[in-house]
């Protein structure tokens, strides 16, 4: 299951801290220290850009991320662990696999699949992973909660995780003793909060439903003949309550989100390709744009570049992710 990992991450031993400002894809994921982050699509402009902080616990790891934009990805929990994300502030619709994600919402995850994440705004949250030493009693209760989720009552969770943050990011590394303290802090929290409230599972309507099944459908088959009268009748539904499934889940139509889709898939064999190698008119075709002007367009406003700029731009990715993460690449 631990596959698709393509950049090593940074370490941290017991009591250290890490604080990163990224702007691209290396960045964002040689930092992510043990967790695995593949296959990213950009969904609007500049969504690249965020700040991550992690402090390493001898049984716990937090790391707080805040992001400006919009993305999906794949990801898996750090190895041998049970993971608890709280959602402390959510701007526009995100969603991970099954699960629609709002502001105060806590996840539960574990480290024995893949997980999809897909957001189309800003996010703030706090991603809290337990190793096989923490506290027992806890990590049982987390994992009879796996893909469901509590809700983090008067931010009770979410302060905590930013106090200990804020407080003890400066003073790391931090001694034995001190880092104790605070897996007890934490341990004691999770354990009133979970001995409160049922873990919830995630509903959704069947225009929902049909969207997440066609998001994993498309993610990895990737040809010129998907549309979204195609894929409203491969599930059974109007195209009506597809668009709506979509709009409600991720904040786009099905048809934007094949094309950014697509438009990434270009903008990766741009970059990963010498300008002797393919001609721009020829790789927009292989990926399904039949107008060129059209194309050039919506490139530019997502990448903030014309296509010929990145064929000559200095590759700043390890592989493309069609070869990772595209099931299907079918010219056309």
């Amino acid at each position: 299951m631990r596959s698709k990992i393509i950049i090593a991450t940074a370490e941290l031993k017991e009591g250290e801290y890490l604080e990163c400002v990224f702007d691209n894809y290396v960045e964002m994921v040689k930092n992510s220290v043990d967790w695995a982050i593949f296959c990213i699509y950009q969904l609007k402009p500049n969504s690249l850009k965020g700040v991550l902080r992690i402090l390493e616990l001898p049984n716990l790891q937090i790391a707080r991320t805040n992001t400006a934009g919009a993305l999906m990805y794949d990801f898996i929990v750090p190895e041998d662990r049970i993971n608890f994300a709280i959602l402390d502030s959510v701007s526009g619709k995100a969603c991970v696999d099954h699960m629609k994600l709002q502001t105060g919402m806590i996840g539960v995850m574990d480290d024995h699949r893949i997980y999809n994440y897909m957001y189309n705004g800003g996010m703030k949250i706090f991603d809290v992973s337990l190793k096989k030493g923490a506290n027992s009693q806890l990590r049982d209760r987390l994992a009879q909660s796996q893909d469901k989720y509590y809700i983090d009552t008067d931010r009770k969770i979410a302060l905590l995780m930013e106090s200990i943050i804020d407080t003890y990011g400066d003073k790391a590394p931090l001694s034995t003793a001190v880092s104790a303290q605070i897996e007890m802090r934490i341990t004691e929290a999770m354990m009133q909060l979970t001995g409160q409230q049922d873990a919830k599972k995630p509903r959704f309507t069947q225009s929902e439903k049909a969207a997440l099944a066609v998001r994993k459908q498309v993610f990895a088959h990737m040809d010129g003949n998907l549309t979204t009268e195609s894929l409203a009748k491969t599930h059974g539904i109007s195209q009506r309550s597809l668009q709506n499934g979509f709009k409600s889940l991720f904040g786009f139509t099905p048809n934007q989100f094949i094309r950014l889709l697509k438009l990434n898939l270009v903008h990766h064999d741009l970059i990963q390709s010498a300008p002797s190698q393919l001609s721009v008119s020829r790789l927009a075709q292989k990926w399904g744009f039949t107008h060129m002007g059209r194309f050039s367009n919506y490139y530019r406003m997502l990448f903030s570049e014309p296509p010929s700029a990145s064929l000559k731009r200095t590759n700043p990715m390890p592989s493309g992710i069609h070869i990772d993460c595209t099931a299907r690449k079918e010219e056309l």
